[in-house]
């Protein structure tokens, strides 16, 4: 094998097929290398010139020297050449860095420790600030990968390989309250009720001390005793299908109180059937319940999917589809986008040939898409979902695949077919009196309504996305709202109005992360004139957490705002994470601020 191994993941190293040896010279041969691997896009050789080389006389001069050291390790196998910059790696290599590459499922990888570790790059401002986006992000992977295999092991009854990967997880992420609820909920399974009352009560004072905040309620649903009411009721397929029933009613007449007592019953009944097909339905069904009726978002439902296609395996492949399709909506809306491919891929491949399923699917993958900016996949997947959905007449389906579409033409400044497609969204949702879903597409057309100068429209609109929002209590469709209700009182000079829905709009415990990082966008975009000072918070705030959860083109606003109040260090990164988005209307932003 003539190929390298290329181990960027804690202390950097080569492992040549050849044996010999060579490594790069230095901290930013390394960092050039790094860059090269990660950012796949060809990047102008001056740019990255002014990103590593910003104090050096000749630039350019330096990153040639530095590139014929790497030729010089890689082997005359590898092409490092042009301007675009281009790196392709000899036959046969690897590194720990492609975006396929599994973690490891005990969560121990060296990512933890970080991308080219104990290498600083503060005297280039511009390389590391792409470099901590980086180091974020991955992180940020390694934390799922625990995370998520701490959920696997408890749904197949490892709960000591549960008990593990929780608390690897908490070492990384100690404020995190789903990996505590992970690490209480796997001792509860384990038996050792005492160690799971330690644990929430360390979680308790960890988060009065640190958050100023009480146990969080994902901690406290964790520690429950399961309910045992259900003992004297018969555990037949006929009583579970009859609590189901009465389930998708009390969900229909909006009592969602009401539909997860009845799903929690159809659950324990289920398991004492022994059915596993009946299981994992009661399961889904419950988890689906909490996901879209309640807000939950953290471990229970997490628990609850993952026993759901534990379950499903080798039972009908809509079932098994659905579940897959439901973990990764959960990761969508959590930040989670590696993990979230990861199920979205299992659930198309199980949906082979189910075009309603598939739809469902694509509508799925089609938001995560664009939280990520990759607006060319995000239009492709949500139009494939809306031909599929009318196909088969599936008109909740459509509606919210025209909504998701109509997103992704605002946010690209394509405002007459953000129109049509959420007008057509509105139209779908009411023949299908879908009166819970209209906030969120009304919010959107709220927003195109005032960019295309139809302000009383817009006005019009957002008051009644907040009004319906705040009636239903969905926190994802109010942060929605109130982002458009806050935009529309700017418009009109409104500041403190405005102030007060922006703050709505950043309540803690977000149901879904991209909304509120868009409303920290324009709380510094509010604030950016007359409190600088809050807005470098935001716009900080919006930085780290954009770059965790790969949203890729609300790091570059934040690291736009942050140039504009001063901080001209990030800079030089912006053209470089800006070049990997297909979106004119954030280049011709830019180029207004003189950042591209």
């Amino acid at each position: 094998m003539n190929g390298v191994r290329v181990h960027l993941a804690g202390p950097p190293f080569l492992e040549h097929g050849t044996g010999n040896g060579r490594q790069p010279h230095g901290r930013k041969a390394w960092g050039l290398l790094a860059y090269l691997v990660l950012h796949h896009a060809p990047t102008p050789r001056a740019q990255l010139a002014a990103m590593l080389f910003p104090d050096a006389e000749d630039p350019l001069g330096a990153l040639r020297w530095h590139l014929s050291d790497l030729r010089r390790v890689l082997g005359s196998d590898a092409s490092l050449q042009g301007d675009p910059l281009t790196l392709q790696l000899p036959p046969s290599s690897w590194t720990d860095m492609e975006p396929g590459t599994p973690l490891p499922s005990t969560g121990d990888h060296p990512l933890a420790a970080g991308l080219i570790e104990g290498m600083d790059f503060s005297d280039c401002p511009g390389f590391d600030s792409w470099l901590t986006i980086e180091r974020h992000r991955l992180r940020h992977r390694v934390e799922t990968a625990a995370y998520e295999g701490g959920l696997s092991a408890l749904a197949g009854g490892d709960t000591a390989t549960a008990v593990q990967l929780a608390a690897r997880a908490l070492e990384l992420d100690p404020l995190n309250p789903d990996f505590h609820a992970l690490l209480v909920r796997s001792l509860v399974a384990a038996g050792d009720r005492a160690g799971a009352r330690d644990s929430a009560d360390r979680c308790a004072a960890l988060f009065a001390e640190q958050l100023g905040a009480g146990l969080p309620a994902e901690v406290q649903h964790a520690l429950a005793a399961p309910d045992a009411g259900i003992g004297t009721l018969p555990a037949t397929r006929v009583a579970v299908r009859s609590y189901l029933e009465a389930a998708t009613a009390s969900l229909a007449a909006g009592a969602t109180g009401s539909a997860l007592t009845q799903l929690r019953v159809a659950g324990g009944l289920a398991e004492r059937t022994g059915i596993r097909e009946l299981q994992a339905e009661a399961l889904l069904s419950l988890a689906g319940a909490l996901i879209h009726g309640a807000g939950g978002r953290g471990a229970e439902v997490s628990d609850l999917l993952h026993r759901a296609a534990s379950l499903s395996r080798g039972g009908p492949p809509s079932l098994q589809s659905a579940a897959y399709r439901e973990l990764g909506f959960l990761a969508v809306q959590r930040g989670f986008p590696a993990s979230g491919l990861h199920w979205l891929g299992k659930a198309e491949a199980a949906a082979a040939g189910l075009d309603d399923e598939t739809a469902k699917t694509l509508g799925v993958r089609g938001m995560l898409a664009t939280d990520t900016a990759d607006y060319p996949t995000a239009r492709s997947a949500l139009q494939e979902s809306i031909r599929l959905s009318s196909q088969a007449r599936a008109v909740r389906q459509e509606a919210f695949a025209r909504t998701m579409l109509g997103r992704v033409h605002l946010l690209t400044g394509q405002l007459q077919s953000a129109a049509l497609e959420l007008d057509a969204a509105l139209t779908l949702a009411g023949r299908d009196h879908w009166v819970a879903f209209l906030p969120l597409a009304e919010a959107l057309r709220s927003e195109v309504h005032l960019l295309s100068g139809q302000d009383s429209m817009a006005v019009e609109t957002a008051e009644h996305a907040t009004a319906l929002a705040a009636a239903f209590g969905d926190r994802c469709f109010i942060d929605a709202a109130a982002h458009a209700k806050a935009k529309g009182l700017l418009a009109a000079g409104h500041m403190d109005a405005a102030g007060s829905w922006i703050l709505r709009g950043l309540g803690r415990n977000p149901w879904y992360r991209w909304f509120r990082g868009r409303n920290l966008e324009l709380a510094c975009a509010a604030d950016l004139r007359d409190n600088p000072q809050r807005a470098l918070g935001y716009a900080r705030e919006l930085g780290e957490l954009s770059s965790r959860y790969g949203h890729d083109e609300l790091t570059v606003r934040a690291y736009s705002f942050l140039v504009l109040l001063g901080d001209g260090a990030v800079g030089a990164a912006i053209p470089v994470l800006a070049g990997r988005i297909t979106n004119p209307l954030l280049h011709a932003e830019l180029a207004l601020r003189n950042q591209l």
